[in-house]
């Protein structure tokens, strides 16, 4: 087949796959220049109308439904005696090769793969289709885990008449459901069975139930428990194991009563509520006695935990008794025999015209119209969606980051514009998410000269280092940012401020010189600084008790909640005065002193008179003046004098013996508010102590 052109259009390329009743093959469409998947039937069925309708049968059914996670059909029909059907072709790998490689695959990326096949399964449900044979194998993954339902080569309507016989078994072994292997009638419950060992062999890494051949494996179906998947995986989810010991009950009745009810168990199965919430055992079959109805199968046939081998339904042999009891035989056999005949020929007749009919009508009513895919890309997704399937195409999305494009704009679409394609073909439209979108990190608290270092300031619309002072934060000290901590931006896109401590907040000292001590005060206070007085000197302009000064001085900068020191006036300063003190001290003359005395003394003079003509006459020849006696002499005085002033603490001014009456002048200056004083001592005796107060002085 490897380079075989059917219908003269699609080349086949390689060979990809196969399945029960038909092999796989990528080709090349050469019409649309694109790659797509071509299912052909085997040879040996190509004459089987069986097998025909069955292959047609997939391919209607999948042409009828439209999801993005269901492969899509771009055409159906048949060449000679090939008869094909093509598909979308996926680039990636079947899950069971995905297993085998990641198993146990992680919960996370579990539950996204699995989310899709539940949602592809369940959109095939609401339009009455059951896939029967939920596999691995019939499942593609491509590199980003997007997921592709395919093979619906056993799928039947709901209200079709069910495909498994009796007496048979139809789908994989491995992965049938208990009421299948009894050859009872697929239902929903049955592809969420089959949903269930793909769930527990994704997150173990292998399947509930082996054997050597079907039969082993479909009665383990039947009558065991599963191993629960968390002794083969201990960090399982306790949620996850529940769902799937649900979707594996024996009793379709104790599983899930919609796919779309498991897919919303799915979604909120890590949520971190539902981790560790109690464990389910798993349900039992109410009847495991039943009698189950199976085709007997050889026992040499062993199968592997890989098999893809479907165990065919094999048609039940009916006997019917060619005459009732008691019948009697003759003509009326003959009769009996002839009627057989005329039935079983218009039977032949009808299912040749039937045959017919699907060979030249089927096709026909199959085929879909061609439409010419529309430009969408520049318009927004909803947009572009809108158009699309006015054309009646189907869209599957894809999101990326892209520095160019504004988030939910399409930026690429294949097929592009202008092809001409079969309604329903899937358009897939890559979808801008805008500019990748940052973290940004924590700067709080660490310093701004160590952030500056950390950041790329060129990753950033701009980066702003804006300080504030504080007193509670150290200088330097980054305590805010924006955007906040946590949230993610574009780099590009981002201002990116952050504020950070210049320390305490400096302000202006107030100018209060001149003021009163209140009011001086109060402007201080107010504007954030401490207040203490002092002392501070005279002033000729500043009046007593108002502000002479400040320190810090008027104007300056300091830091907020400074102690400001108030220096107060003590008003004018007074001089000190100077004054001369006059002491007279007086000596009285001896002479004089006799002079005021004769008179109390007469008695005494006449008897000295007497003595004195005595003398005289005894001293004749000599002149009148007598010598003079020591009583005549003036006798000294001791003056000693203290004082005190502003210069002097009793300190001695004079100490000395006069003989005469004699003025002293004593010098003296005082400071305002002060006083002097002075004692004058005569011989040692206290003559005079006198006090000059400041304002005694003019």
């Amino acid at each position: 087949m490897i380079g075989k052109r059917i219908n003269d259009r699609y080349k086949i390329i390689s060979r990809i796959g196969d399945g029960g009743m038909a092999v796989v093959y990528k080709a090349e469409d050469l019409i649309l220049d694109r790659y797509c998947a071509v299912k052909i039937l085997r040879q040996q069925f190509s004459t089987d109308e069986a097998f025909i309708r069955r292959f047609r049968r997939e391919a209607e059914a999948v042409a009828s439904l439209s999801h993005s996670n269901i492969v899509n059909i771009y055409d159906i029909g048949e060449e000679e005696d090939l008869y094909y059907i093509v598909m979308e072709y996926i680039d990636g790998t079947t899950l069971k090769t995905y297993i085998k490689e990641f198993a146990p695959v992680p919960p996370d990326n579990a539950v996204f793969v699995l989310k899709q096949i539940a949602s592809a399964i369940e959109h095939a449900h609401q339009h009455g289709i059951i896939h029967r044979d939920i596999k691995p194998q019939n499942i593609l993954i491509d590199d980003q885990d997007h997921v592709k339902v395919t093979d619906f080569g056993i799928a039947m309507g709901l209200t079709s008449t069910t495909i498994t016989y009796t007496n048979s078994i139809m789908g994989s072994a491995h992965y049938i459901s208990p009421e299948q292997a009894r050859g009872g009638k697929a239902t929903v419950k049955s592809d969420i069975y089959g949903f269930g060992i793909v769930m527990y062999e994704m997150l173990t890494g292998q399947l509930p139930f082996s054997g050597d051949t079907p039969v082993s494996v479909a009665l383990k179906h039947l009558n065991d428990e599963v191993i629960p998947p968390k002794e083969l995986n201990e960090s399982l989810p306790q949620s996850l194991e529940n769902i799937i010991f649900r979707a594996l009950a024996k009793n379709p009745d104790d599983r899930y009563d919609s796919m779309g009810d498991l897919y919303d168990d799915l979604s909120t199965a890590l949520n971190p509520e539902r981790i560790n919430e109690p464990s389910i055992m798993p349900f039992k079959e109410e009847d495991p006695d039943q009698t189950l109805v199976m085709t007997p199968l050889k026992e040499d046939k062993e199968i592997s935990s890989a098999d893809e081998t479907s165990v065919e339904p094999v048609k039940k042999e009916e006997t019917e008794t060619a005459e009732k009891k008691g019948e009697p035989s003759g003509n009326k056999g003959k009769k009996k025999k002839k009627k057989r005949v005329i039935m079983w020929t218009t039977i032949g007749i009808v299912l040749l015209a039937l045959i017919v009919a699907a060979i030249i009508v089927l096709p026909k009513w199959l085929q879909v119209d061609n439409v010419q895919v529309p430009k969408v890309k520049g318009l927004t997704y909803e947009q572009a969606r809108d158009r699309l399937e006015d054309k009646q195409l189907s869209v599957k999305k894809k999101e990326v980051y892209d520095d160019d494009s504004p988030a939910g704009v399409v930026i690429s679409q294949d097929p592009s514009a202008g092809v001409e394609v079969k309604e329903h073909t899937q358009v897939n439209l890559t979808v801008s998410k805008g500019p990748k979108k940052e973290v940004i990190q924590d700067y709080v608290g660490y310093d701004i000269e160590t952030v500056k270092q950390l950041i790329d300031e060129n990753k950033y619309k701009d980066v702003k280092y804006i300080g504030v002072p504080s007193s509670k934060d150290p200088e330097g000290q980054v305590i805010a940012q924006t955007p906040e901590a946590g949230s993610k931006n574009v780099p590009e896109d981002t201002v990116l401020e952050l504020t950070y401590s210049t320390g305490p907040r400096q302000i202006s000292v107030p100018d209060v010189q001149g003021q009163s001590k209140d009011d001086a005060e109060k402007a201080l206070k107010d504007a954030g600084f401490e207040v203490t007085f002092a002392e501070g000197d005279y002033s000729n302009s500043v009046p007593e008790g108002h502000v002479l000064k400040t320190d810090p001085a008027s104007e300056s900068q300091a830091e907020e909640g400074t102690t400001v020191t108030v220096y107060l006036s003590k008003g004018k300063e007074e001089k000190p005065k100077s004054t001369v003190e006059q002491i007279t001290i007086t000596v009285n003359n001896p002479t004089s002193q006799n002079q005021n005395n004769g008179n109390s003394k007469d008695s005494n003079a006449n008897d000295k008179n007497a003595d004195s003509d005595n003398n005289k006459d005894n001293n004749n020849g000599q002149d009148g003046n007598q010598p003079s006696t020591d009583d005549d002499e003036p006798q000294p005085i001791n003056v000693v004098i203290y004082y005190t002033d502003a210069k002097h603490d009793h300190e001695q001014f004079v100490n000395e013996s006069i003989t005469k009456t004699k003025v002293y002048n004593l010098p003296l200056t005082i400071d305002p508010g002060s006083k002097a004083s002075y004692q004058v001592y005569k011989d040692g005796q206290l003559i005079q102590d006198k006090t000059i107060h400041y304002n005694d002085i003019d």
